[in-house]
């Protein structure tokens, strides 16, 4: 019995809370999932990274110039024994082979340019002519025609309801149901025009899309041509003597022929070894730090074989190294120079990046909410990354990181203050 009063007592207790809850005048506020971020607007620029190899010292204070093109020797600008400063011209071949494919390319790129002005063009065209076929039907739902169908049709009732009662006649029935057929016909051909418009749109969409690869292909035309352009001038990566002129002006001269030999007894050389990737963002006088016995060194490329050294499989590199005396004879050194470039790109802060399974993407800003915008990556560095696709110059990243940030989270846009402190979108001028 002692039992049965312990239960009852406790089933009141407990009824008694779940009575007291439910009273609360208290009701439970909906969570607020706003996020506050930081923004900015992404910018164009160039981008390099560099990457570190192990070299190893010489004493060879000399640079080979290496011709990496075939052709005729147009002019010779130095002798044996004349002294040249680093960037001086050594001899330039017969260019317009290569000065006529860079007009190509520029005219390929203008071309191209002009096929994207007329798709975007297209486009707008099409987006304005959709934009007045809806306002003409009152909107996509097509009120006006709707309301045109509805009206013929309660006009058809109405005189049928007449005709039977022998109030209207028959000519008056059939033009009231003609009447509807026409306003039924009319609304089937606007969802039809509608239909057509949407998918002009889709289709000159599609045509600025491939208007912009092609100016894109058209631009690496230009970049490609401009790099063969420049290699029909020969100039010293070093400053020193030139000991050796292995060309002859109106001459021709084979690619791969050492044109020049210029030394320099004051400095030392440093050889180590990059892939074919690499080796097509480096060229001769580009500068090096060499780090050995906790000391740094400054340097240029001197020279870069254009064959792949059969032992390592990858392409021998030179460079020459100011004021190291002091470094022995094949000492293993550390070298660092810039190995890969990406020039007139989208850079974004390398934080605002995310990844999922392997696919990089941002937060962009759109009506005041995020939207998840996957990106191609062209060049990432801890702190900024160079994107080659997926954004555009007018869009704004989100900058700042959260763990509530999601796609379609509504934002609170926060802006650093003169002060450097945070003030809400909405207090910010």
């Amino acid at each position: 019995m002692n039992n049965t009063y312990k239960k009852t007592a406790v089933f009141l207790c407990v009824a008694l809370i779940f009575s007291l809850t439910g009273c609360s005048k208290d009701e439970p506020a909906m969570m607020d999932t706003t996020v506050s971020v930081e923004t900015s607007a992404v910018n164009r620029g160039t981008l390099s990274s560099e990457s570190t190899y192990i070299g190893t010292v010489s004493a060879e204070g000399t640079a080979s110039i290496v011709s990496l093109v075939s052709g005729t020797v147009e002019h010779v600008a130095v002798s044996m024994g004349d002294r040249v400063s680093a960037g001086d011209l050594l001899c330039r071949f017969d260019d317009e082979s290569a000065r006529l494919s860079l007009q190509s390319a520029l005219a390929g790129l203008g071309t191209a340019q002009a096929s994207l002005s007329s798709a975007e063009e297209g486009y707008n065209g099409a987006q304005k002519g959709y934009d007045s076929t809806v306002a003409g039907y009152g909107g996509e739902d097509m009120s006006v025609i709707e309301d045109q169908v509805r009206t013929a049709e309660e006009n058809y009732e109405a005189t049928k309801a007449l005709f039977d009662i022998g109030a209207a006649s028959r000519l008056e029935l059939d033009q009231a149901l003609q009447a509807y057929n026409s306003a039924k016909a009319s609304l089937e051909a606007a969802k039809n025009g509608l239909t057509a418009t949407q998918s002009s749109i889709q289709s000159a969409l599609a045509g600025v899309e491939a208007a912009k690869a092609g100016v894109e292909a058209a631009q690496v035309g230009v970049a490609s041509a401009e790099y063969q352009l420049s290699l029909y001038r020969l100039t010293s990566p070093i400053s020193g003597v030139v000991e050796s002129v292995n060309v002859i002006s109106d001459n021709f001269t084979p690619s791969g022929t050492v044109a020049f030999v210029i030394s320099n007894a004051d400095n030392k050389t440093v050889t180590f070894y990059v892939t074919d990737e690499v080796i097509k963002h480096i060229s001769a006088g580009q500068s090096v730090t060499v780090s050995a016995r906790n000391t740094s060194y400054t340097g240029t490329i001197s020279e870069i074989s254009g064959i792949v050294d059969p032992a390592t499989g990858m392409f021998r590199v030179k460079s020459l190294i100011n004021d190291a005396k002091d470094l022995p004879d094949g000492l293993s050194v550390s070298v660092t120079t810039v190995s890969d470039t990406a020039k007139d790109a989208i850079v974004v802060p390398s934080d605002s990046l995310y990844f999922d399974n392997g696919t990089a993407y941002v937060y962009t800003v759109r009506d005041n909410t995020a939207l998840r915008t996957d990106v191609e990556v062209a060049l990432y560095t801890k702190e900024t990354t160079a994107i080659s696709g997926g954004l555009s110059d007018s869009d704004v990243i989100i900058t700042s990181w959260s763990s509530s940030l999601k796609d379609g989270s509504p934002l609170n846009v926060v802006v650093p203050d003169a002060e450097g402190e945070k003030a809400s979108g909405e207090d910010a001028e």
